[in-house]
């Protein structure tokens, strides 16, 4: 990023791979998004003062004029939502100065042309290897998921967990997703992503029993070759939403020649794409998987076992 005029700082609310595309860009578009983050960004210690004025606007501050409104009419939830804003202060800034400098940045790169890189995979077949993702080393200045490996740690759920395997899944329309199986104490959950555009597509979710989402689950793939169309679990439904097919990669540190084995996965999510349900046929056995979209923000605290 030898081009960049921006510090890290001036960049800090935007995904890694918008930044990637600053060095493409002119210095008068990079001045253009200092000086109109300056314009409409947030301030956390402006919010903390909004939230002590008689008629509190603080919520109003961040675009949230509807809870701004329910906040009034219930008198800051009776005491309650008023205390706890004052701990969810600084996220809140966080989270609408991220969204601000991503639609700056879209009007900018439009504006001025710029589009973004497009790396072509050499084309593969059945293969022993995986195919290369050209993943960054490790810096601590700016961890995204990318940086990801076994051992790493991260910040979720208000919990620390430590990636314990890695995997990557190989898909025979060159997509490619990596998953890590993740460990807090006893707990054991999967996280999952793939790249769509500039943004990640992140699952976060944990084991379920197959039999639990329908009894007949095995036998109706076994007849028909696939899960019914509509699943019904845990009070959701679910509805199909692709069929990927491809390979499954262990890139654990133990595996110094990973190989690959048949892989299918039918893809489910509900109504408004919030939650996830995801059936696989993996060495014969079917496994499912159920959690949720998460936004790639969400994951913090991104570090090595060992610095």
């Amino acid at each position: 990023m030898s081009n960049l005029i921006l510090s890290q700082k001036d960049l800090k609310y935007l995904p890694y791979s918008m930044i990637l595309e600053f060095k493409d860009m002119p210095e008068e578009a990079q001045y253009e998004f200092y000086q109109e983050m300056k314009k409409f960004k947030r301030s956390k210690v402006i919010m903390y003062l909004l939230h002590f004025f008689p008629l509190n606007v603080s919520l109003g501050y961040v675009g949230k004029w509807l809870e701004q409104f329910l906040f009034w009419i219930t008198g800051g939830g009776f005491g309650i939502w008023w205390l706890v804003l004052l701990f969810t202060i600084p996220s809140e800034v966080k989270q609408f100065n991220r969204k601000v400098a991503q639609e700056i940045f879209r009007d900018i790169a439009l504006k001025y042309g710029i589009k973004k890189k497009k790396y072509k995979y050499s084309p593969t077949k059945v293969s022993i290897k995986p195919k290369a993702l050209n993943l960054p080393e490790f810096d601590p200045t700016l961890p995204t998921l990318d940086h990801l490996k076994e051992g790493f740690m991260f910040d979720l759920d208000g919990k620390t967990w430590q990636i314990v395997d890695e995997y990557q899944q190989d898909f025979e329309d060159k997509n490619s997703e990596r998953f890590f199986i993740c460990q807090h104490d006893l707990e054991e959950k999967f996280l999952r992503y793939s790249n769509e555009g500039y943004f990640k597509k992140v699952l976060w979710s944990k084991a379920v029993n197959v039999f639990q989402i329908d009894p007949e689950l095995e036998k109706k793939i076994r007849v028909q070759s696939t899960p019914a169309n509509i699943l019904y679990f845990n009070g959701h439904r679910f509805f199909k939403d692709n069929v990927e097919k491809g390979l499954v990669f262990k890139v654990s540190k133990a595996s110094s020649e990973p190989v690959g084995e048949s892989m299918k996965t039918w893809h489910y999510f509900n109504e408004d794409r919030t939650l996830t349900l995801k059936i696989e046929s993996y060495r014969n056995k079917l496994k499912a998987f159920q959690g949720k979209v998460i936004d790639e923000n969400n994951i913090t605290d991104i570090l090595p076992y060992k610095i």
